[in-house]
Order: structure tokens, then C-alpha cells, then sequence
């Protein structure tokens, strides 16, 4: 599976309204999938396109690279340093507050 970031160009299988194979850029990047901004794409497919908002969420399993965007290289360090925040982020204790309520409850007449 390749790493996918925002502005590479891909190519989408077709699916739902879509007829056709299309392509566009990568506007978010999530855990399995990708949302992309579909640029190209076969006329037959207008319709699809619009019903879609010119946007589709697709796999990044099925989505083949076609552009990708200058990476830049991650220090070893920096990425260490990303690990050790959220560790002791998640070490940190959530305790709870106890609180008392007063009840009002209005009186039987």
C-alpha cells in the first residue's frame, strides 16, 4: 500500500454513480482511505460527478498513484519526539471530579 499526501494525482476505480475509471488530487488523507477531488473523468460520468459534489472517499488499496508530490524526508529524532508526546499524553490520569447535586424537589400540598 503506498503512502498517499495531500496534492498527489490518483486514479479511482469506478463505483456508485460513476461508469467509468477517473482521476484526481488527494484532499485528505485518512486511516485506509482517501477522499480526492475528482478532476478527470469520462463525460458519460457528468451526472455522477455531480451527485458526488466533485469528491469521492476511495481506498487507498484501489487507488493506483499517478503524481505524487515532492516528499520530504522525516528526521528520526522528530518522529521519536511524536511518540513520546502521545505516550505521555496518554499516561496522563482522567480523574473525575465528584460533584454533589442539590435535588429541588417541590413539596406535595
Amino acid at each position: 500500500m503506498a503512502d498517499f499526501e495531500i496534492g498527489d494525482v490518483v486514479k479511482g476505480k469506478k463505483f456508485g454513480p460513476m461508469e467509468h475509471d477517473f482521476s484526481g488530487v488527494v484532499e485528505k488523507v485518512y486511516t485506509n482511505s482517501i477522499m480526492i477531488s475528482i478532476q478527470d473523468f469520462d463525460p458519460s460520468d457528468k451526472s455522477g460527478v455531480n451527485e458526488l459534489n466533485g469528491r469521492a472517499v476511495i481506498r487507498q488499496k484501489e487507488a493506483k498513484m499517478i503524481k505524487a508530490v515532492p516528499r520530504e524526508e522525516k528526521d528520526d529524532d522528530e518522529a521519536n519526539d511524536k511518540k513520546d508526546d502521545k505516550k505521555s499524553k496518554s499516561t496522563k490520569s482522567t480523574a473525575k471530579k465528584k460533584t454533589s447535586k442539590k435535588s429541588t424537589k417541590k413539596a406535595d400540598k
